[in-house]
């Protein structure tokens, strides 16, 4: 996942593409994965002693960079990449334990505003690929299982779609407060019981659907036609 970053921020860089609109988002992320969400439940059912239960993942941190290119066109395209991060941690007198969730998206962007008729509101749809990293550290330390660090990757495809409203900072910056919502019909993961709750096929399957909803803001450089035409 490390090496996809390095590469998805070289693309950027080193892109020769006019940009019309460029844009970075932050905000909260709610996940919804229904398998995920047993497999945690057996964990916690199985262990009854557990004083604090493990947290599901539920609440997370999102971020993202789309870059929308040159068009003089309502409807217009662009390139998006995004990391969210989730954490499940559960304190007991034996031990810590905490299941750190990375996800890494890398999306087609379909833009659209019309600035006659609505005036400062856009909508995006993004298609993505989107890949995970799920880690399990028992008191701070990475845990072992079968001689392995514990660790669970996953890989699927998304379809989000956000709408935000723009508001007028100064000359080309603006900001924009948004809502954002998406589903992953089918995501592979075959490890991701296994780091949980050291079974496999046990409580779910080596897949799940996921549901995700945000709220942020995002911060944007959008040039004029006039600008564009200079270049």
């Amino acid at each position: 996942m490390r090496n996809l970053l390095v590469v998805a921020l070289l693309f950027i860089l080193t892109s020769e593409v006019k940009a019309q609109e460029i844009k970075i988002d932050l905000g909260y992320k709610y996940l919804f994965a229904n398998k995920w969400d047993k497999a945690i439940q057996t964990y916690n059912f199985s262990r009854p002693n557990l004083v604090e239960k493990q947290p599901l993942f539920m609440n997370g941190l999102t971020g993202s960079f789309t870059k929308i290119f040159k068009s003089t066109k309502r409807l217009n395209h662009g390139i998006n990449f995004s990391y969210s991060y989730f954490r499940s941690c559960a304190q007991n007198e034996s031990s810590i334990n905490s299941l750190n969730l990375h996800f890494f998206n890398v999306g087609y962007t379909l833009h659209y505003e019309s600035k006659e008729k609505l005036k400062g509101l856009y909508t995006d749809l993004i298609i993505a690929a989107t890949s995970s990293g799920l880690f399990r550290y028992v008191d701070g330390k990475p845990f072992v299982y079968d001689e392995k660090k514990s660790k669970a990757f996953g890989v699927g495809g998304e379809i989000n779609l956000k709408m935000g409203y723009y508001l007028k900072i100064k000359n080309d910056f603006f900001f924009s407060p948004f809502i954002q919502l998406g589903y992953t019909p089918y995501f592979f993961s075959p490890q991701t019981e296994t780091v949980i709750n050291q079974t496999k096929s046990l409580s779910s399957k080596n897949w799940t659907g996921i549901l995700n909803a945000q709220i942020g803001v995002a911060f944007h450089i959008i040039k004029s036609e006039q600008e564009l035409k200079i270049e």
